[in-house]
């Protein structure tokens, strides 16, 4: 399950992804999204359904990130660029609906107990040079708001099936 924006990443966020796609190369990562947790079910259908019914209750969220790292990969690599989301309230409180929707259908998290700090992947197939270093002059910075859900199956590496998505209501 996924936070991502509605449209197009713009304005500043867009930019700083351009310029690091242009500092390090590799592929950037469309759509750009906040990984809310993984699950194993094979009935996608009371999935998706538990999303529609929480939505409501969620806010279009900023995302902002304050930090850049690179793990290798073998899936996506040799390297990924994974960019650290700052805490937000609005953001924690919508992940903390979508998680409990999620127990809710008897879903446990495919993540250890002890996970980091939410993260998106910015840049997969990185060939990073020692000397090359990104500019990070715009961070901290809004990437962009997250105002959609999407629910997507693993279909192999790197390989994404999209099965439901919910729009975030604005409030109004």
């Amino acid at each position: 399950m996924l936070l991502a924006p509605s449209g197009p990443v713009s304005g500043g966020g867009a930019a700083f992804i351009d310029r690091l796609h242009a500092d390090l190369g590799g592929e950037p990562i469309e759509p750009l999204h906040v990984t809310v947790d993984r699950v194993a079910t094979a009935d996608a259908a009371t999935l998706i359904r538990a999303v529609g019914e929480t939505a409501h209750r969620l806010r279009p969220a900023p995302v902002r990130v304050d930090r850049l790292y690179f793990l290798p990969s073998q899936a996506r690599g040799p390297e990924i660029v994974k960019l650290e989301v700052a805490p937000d309230a609005v953001l924690d409180e919508d992940v903390n609906e979508l998680l409990a929707a999620l127990r809710g259908c008897g879903l446990p998290s495919l993540y250890p107990d002890d996970r980091a700090k939410p993260t998106i992947t910015a840049l997969q197939r990185v060939t990073r040079r020692d000397s090359v270093e990104p500019d990070l002059s715009g961070l901290p910075l809004e990437l962009f708001v997250a105002d959609h859900v999407i629910i997507s199956r693993i279909r192999g590496p790197a390989l994404y099936d999209i099965l439901g998505s919910a729009s975030i209501p604005t409030s109004g």
